[in-house]
């Protein structure tokens, strides 16, 4: 009885360990799952808020574009303020989305298209544009009609590039919500542009409705209202928003609002002004709702395949471990041993096993002007091909690596004399002209050689590598097309051909 009884409690122990790290598992695989989504949800809105970005800047694009090509007609004339100058003020307005357009003489005067004059001077598009620059205004209470307007303005410039005027044109401050998109999150998303101190320029909800900010109202003011929890956050923000800088935060608004909200913003690139989009959470991510639905069938069937799994991996994992030790050895291109792999390869060999050995350094002849001439695929398959014509040429227990661009190293080992040495390189060379490449017309390519002998030239991979770099520049020297082996009476050359 005692005996069945400890062991009901080891199995009873058991039980509740592995129910326990089941549970644990579950809750961490839920929170990463949240994590996830909260990510996800992140890096949609900032998608969105760019997306957002780039569409105004390209309709502002098309506009300036517009008025560029406008000016430049303009500037044509003999003067800038005649009636075929004025009548084209009137015809942009009726033919664009421009709601008031203006010619300003460089003092300042401004001739708008329903007749009114008046002197603009002391604005600060005035100034950008008569010193050359394209500008876009901040919003501005117009004397003309008592509308907030931005304006949009280009110089002009008479045939002598010198300028004599300004074309503006305006929009309507609330024109500038309509450039942008309101179908994001099934419209339940709202868009702000406003300036670097949260002063909101234009405002309008995914539905097209105004809420509860306006124009000129601050964005700061108005959310720190809401968010008295996270007053740091706002702090945060509100230094990006001077720095120019994007970001995403999250809104955690106080019992007064049923939702928390996301709010991404970014620099629109133009004067100070930032684009924030800020959606209700749940919007953001209404996408992923089924993901709940289904983390509990997950988690069931991932507990009756673990214990198969186990085993499956555990023997998977050996096999994988192989072909892993296999690829990073490998030259992708080539299929050659990889230049790490090469030397450490050649200098355990150079370690472990006395006699002779034959160390072969080659690159093929004017290789750049095949890739320049053919192309780098070209280039590629001629690499390619000449590394399986070199597995071809020596034996299976030979070196042969690929260290670099176009550049081999073949470590022929054991063999039995200088003479064996030569007479396989000259083979090689031989056999060579077989290796045809379709894309250059069925020519073949040729190599140039250096050889250094093991132990006679060196006993480690650089004092080899080095004695039959000096043997290909003698090659290289000589015409190239050949081969040299190294003769330690020549003298040290440092400069490669």
């Amino acid at each position: 009885m005692r005996k069945k009884t400890s062991q009901l409690k080891n199995y009873i122990v058991a039980t509740g360990v592995f129910i326990i790290a089941v549970v644990i598992g579950i809750l961490v695989f839920f929170a990463g799952v949240q994590h996830s989504v909260e990510k996800n949800s992140q890096r949609t809105m900032m998608n969105n808020v760019k997306r957002q970005s780039e569409h105004l800047r390209s309709i502002l694009a098309i506009h300036y574009q517009y008025l560029n090509g406008l000016a430049k007609e303009m500037g044509q004339d003999e003067e800038l303020i005649t009636q075929e100058h004025l009548d084209k003020l009137i015809n942009i307005y009726e033919s664009t989305d421009l709601e008031r357009t203006a010619l300003i003489e460089p003092d300042g005067t401004a001739y708008y298209d329903n007749g009114v004059v008046k002197n603009v001077s002391h604005r600060r598009y005035f100034k950008e544009a008569i010193n050359g620059q394209q500008t876009l205004s901040d919003p501005l209470e117009s004397s003309v009609d008592q509308e907030t307007r931005v304006v949009l303005g280009v110089p002009v410039y008479d045939k002598n590039q010198q300028i004599i005027g300004i074309l503006g044109g305006s929009y309507n401050v609330t024109m500038l919500s309509h450039m942008l998109f309101d179908d994001l999150f099934d419209g339940e998303g709202d868009t702000l542009i406003v300036n670097h101190t949260g002063k909101i320029i234009t405002y309008e909800d995914g539905n097209g409705n105004k809420k509860q900010i306006e124009y000129g109202d601050n964005l700061f003011t108005y959310y720190t209202e809401k968010n008295k929890n996270q007053e740091d956050t706002l702090a945060q923000v509100q230094d990006d928003f001077i720095a120019s800088e994007s970001g995403f935060i999250r809104l955690g608004l106080d019992n007064t609002s049923a939702q928390d909200y996301y709010m991404t913003y970014m620099p629109i690139g133009m004067n100070d002004w930032m684009l924030c989009y800020i959606v209700p959470v749940k919007a953001a991510q209404k996408s992923y709702a089924f993901i709940q639905e289904y983390e509990m069938i997950f988690m069931l069937v991932f507990c009756v395949l673990v214990g198969i799994l186990v085993i499956y991996i555990a023997r998977k994992n050996n096999r994988e471990k192989v072909k892993l030790l296999a690829v990073a050895q490998r030259d992708a291109l080539t299929g050659l041993y990889n230049k790490d792999y090469t030397q450490k390869f050649i200098e355990r060999i150079l370690q472990q096993e006395s006699g002779q050995h034959g160390f072969v350094i080659l690159d093929v002849d004017y290789f750049k002007s095949v890739n320049d001439s053919y192309g780098h695929l070209v280039g590629d398959k001629v690499l390619s091909m000449l590394g399986k014509f070199l597995q071809g040429q020596f034996r299976e227990d030979d070196i042969v690596g690929r260290i670099g661009g176009d550049e081999f190293v073949i470590l022929m080992r054991n063999i039995s004399d200088r003479d064996k040495a030569e007479q396989r390189i000259h083979n090689l060379l031989k056999n060579l002209p077989e290796m045809k490449i379709e894309e250059m017309d069925n020519r073949s390519i040729t190599i140039s050689v250096g050889v250094a002998l093991a132990p006679d030239n060196g006993n480690t991979f650089i004092e080899l590598y080095r004695h039959a770099d000096q043997a290909l520049y003698e090659t290289k020297r000589g015409g190239r097309n050949g081969y040299s082996i190294y003769n330690p009476n020549w003298t040290e050359n440092t400069t490669e051909e």
